[in-house]
């Protein structure tokens, strides 16, 4: 049998998730103790390709289920067959035993290809139907254990999914509950976690994925492409803040609230409130994530580097050690923003327009191409101003050089499918490359900042914090000629639209 399903996940307090369950209505629940092991090859085939193969046994029942995340933070193919009970013979299942609609072709292995168990998952699940406004959707509250490899973690969520009726009420329905509870929207799924238990990983980083526009597609279709890969982009780099404090899922994270905002902005003109709403979110969580970000830069690249010039000197020991102090009240406020009710809500509202559209308000019939070249246009020429005279501007015009930038080649991303050819490829080379150039300028500005203020609270810092100081502005004059023929051979090229 084949289905596609829809689903939002909840993680909190255990006791939280039982009054949210409870919360919902519904009638009388069904109790069930679902034993799931889950297969792959000894390489991880299947769990590159981006699917899960498991068997799950309720009681003497047993079935074989595929699945794969289709991408927009909510969907799941799933492509489940039934199997006889188990004997000793045929207890690993085989892709033959797949319904006929699986898609066996797509994973590149043999139908008797043989596969190993990785890592089992034993819950007991407590369900019921209840309706959220015209959605009717099946609530399951799930508590038990993962364990793989001699390793073993806990489980304990709530799931809603979608059985009929609209989307948006299953989603009004889930943000109902964060009101009340204190909750957060899950986005690891079993196999995900099981996964990392079994390799003894943390949740990776997430990059950004290119939104594939079409020009037949309608500006609030467009959007929606867009809004999905944001979703996705942030939904994925919330477990690697969380779970391991990744300086690279800080970083992600806030490139996928960059690309969001810009979107918003670039279609501003037929946009309604609910884009100056997730804007105005979005806004939000970047400021409350930039300190954490500026740290990790200030550690992980500036104070590396300053100390191979700076061998052994003790005042900069003393600023790295104030620096980790501050990054790690700065993680930790991140990982508070994350779990917040607010931004929770934000991550529903994002799912929602991903899945539904519904931001345009003004002028939705126009042609794509024709709204995406006007307003690149308009973005190309504010950079052009901002970035004139560029070779004799100073730091802070440079930083709103960085800026528009910035918002010129998410555009540039968003609307290179829209104007097919190589010129697309080039201009967006040289975006990415000057973006880059400025980047650095401005970790060095951000970085003398932050010095300057560790070694005033702390006077044995201030001597390391000079020579922060003095790395950087060589930092800058080294990188200046290349950083002028950057821009000079981007002026040189003819937009691509």
């Amino acid at each position: 049998m084949s289905t596609v399903e829809i689903e939002v996940k909840f993680t909190g307090p255990g006791d939280e998730l039982s009054a949210a369950f409870d919360d919902l209505g519904g009638g009388r629940p069904a109790r069930e103790r679902l034993l799931t092991t889950y297969y792959d090859t000894p390489e991880g085939h299947l769990r590159r390709l981006g699917y899960a193969l498991r068997i799950r046994s309720r009681g003497d029942a047993r079935e074989l289920t595929l699945k794969r995340d289709e991408g927009d933070g909510l969907t799941r193919g799933e492509w489940t067959s039934p199997l006889p009970p188990t004997t000793r013979d045929d207890a690993a299942p085989r892709l033959d035993q797949l319904s006929a609609e699986a898609p066996v072709g797509d994973l590149g292995l043999a139908e008797s290809v043989a596969l190993n168990p990785t890592f089992l998952t034993d819950i007991e699940r407590t369900k019921r139907e209840v309706r959220t406004g015209d959605a009717l959707v099946e609530a399951s509250l799930d508590t038990g254990h993962i364990s793989a490899g001699g390793r073993e973690t806990p489980v304990a969520e709530l799931e809603l999914e979608l059985l009929s009726g609209p989307v948006g009420d299953m989603l009004a329905g889930a943000r109902e509950l964060l009101e009340k509870r204190r909750l957060a929207v899950g986005t690891r799924s079993k196999a995900a976690t099981g996964t990392d238990l079994l390799l003894g990983t943390s949740p990776p980083a997430v990059r950004a994925a290119r939104a594939k526009l079409d020009s037949a597609d309608s500006i609030d279709g467009a959007l929606a492409k867009v809004v999905r890969a944001a979703s996705v982009h942030v939904t994925g780099n919330l477990a690697p803040v969380l779970e391991a404090g990744d300086p690279e899922g800080i970083h992600q994270l806030r490139v996928s609230l960059r690309r969001l905002r810009s979107a918003l902005l670039f279609l501003e003109p037929h946009l309604g409130s609910g884009a100056a709403a997730l804007n105005r979110e979005a806004r939000r969580a970047l400021k409350r994530l930039g300190p954490a970000r500026d740290l990790d830069v200030l550690l992980l690249e500036t104070l590396p580097a300053v100390s191979d010039a700076n061998p052994g000197v003790p005042s900069l020991l003393r600023l790295r050690d104030a620096a980790r102090e501050r990054r790690d009240a700065a993680h930790a406020s991140a990982r508070k923003l994350i779990l917040g009710r607010r931004f929770n809500r934000f991550v529903l509202d994002l799912l929602q327009v991903a899945h539904s559209g519904g931001l345009v308000a003004r002028d939705a019939d126009e042609p794509l191409p024709a709204v995406a070249r006007r307003r690149l246009n308009k973005r190309y020429r504010s950079l052009m101003k901002v970035g004139k005279n560029f070779e004799r501007l100073g730091e802070p015009e440079r930083h709103r050089v960085r800026i528009a930038l910035k918002k010129l080649r998410y555009a540039c991303d968003y609307s290179r499918s829209l104007f097919p050819g190589p010129a697309a490829g080039s201009c967006l080379r040289h975006l990415s490359s000057l973006q880059d150039d400025l980047g650095r300028l401005n970790d060095a500005a951000v970085a003398r900042q932050i010095s300057g203020e560790l070694a005033a609270a702390d006077p044995t810092a201030a001597d390391g914090a000079s020579r922060v100081r003095d790395w950087c502005d060589e930092h800058v004059r080294s990188a200046e000629p290349g950083l002028v023929e950057s821009w000079r051979t981007f002026v040189a090229a003819e937009p691509f639209w």
